[in-house]
């Protein structure tokens, strides 16, 4: 295999790429487990108001932060599209470059590469590739990817690597 092959593309971070990478990436779970943060948290704010004579503005504050909790798992995409919105990256221009040493995403504010031995796994998705690797997941939409780095993307990992195309 050759590592003579390099890929360069520029993105920008708009919403439509935020959104994009949560509706691809992210399962949303609404189990009464990924309420339980919500849960305590109320319990412990109605446990304070109920049993003791600290101040009630305690148990309120820990009232109001479940509630808070329990919005941010009920609404968890918009939630993640505001907080992207609002980060510093937001409408940054980011550099993919696909090469022989792996996947680097470079911006003004992150410098980050993937190598090539630490993907574990890549599956294609409707609208991208999600790469699961040492580091966690990232997904690269295919309006950043011509087909040709797609391609070796996917012939790039080890055979005992599972990869869906």
């Amino acid at each position: 295999m050759t590592d003579s092959f390099a890929y360069s593309t520029t993105f920008k971070l708009d919403k439509s790429h935020f959104s994009e990478c949560y509706q691809e990436s992210v399962e949303p779970d609404y189990s009464l487990r990924a309420y339980s943060k919500a849960i305590l948290l109320v319990l412990m704010g109605l446990g304070l108001s109920l049993f003791t004579e600290i101040d009630q503005y305690a148990a309120w504050f820990l009232i109001g932060l479940g509630l808070v909790e329990a919005l941010s798992v009920k609404y968890q995409k918009p939630w993640w599209l505001a907080r992207q919105m609002l980060s510093r990256s937001s409408n940054s221009q980011v550099t993919l470059t696909i090469d022989g040493q792996g996947i680097r995403s470079k911006s003004v504010y992150v410098d980050a590469l993937i190598r090539w031995e630490d993907i574990k796994e890549v599956t294609a998705t409707e609208l991208g590739l999600l790469v699961i690797h040492k580091g966690g997941r990232s997904y690269i939409s295919n309006r950043c990817l011509s087909e040709e780095a797609r391609g070796f993307i996917c012939r790039r990992l080890p055979e005992d690597h599972d990869t869906d195309q």
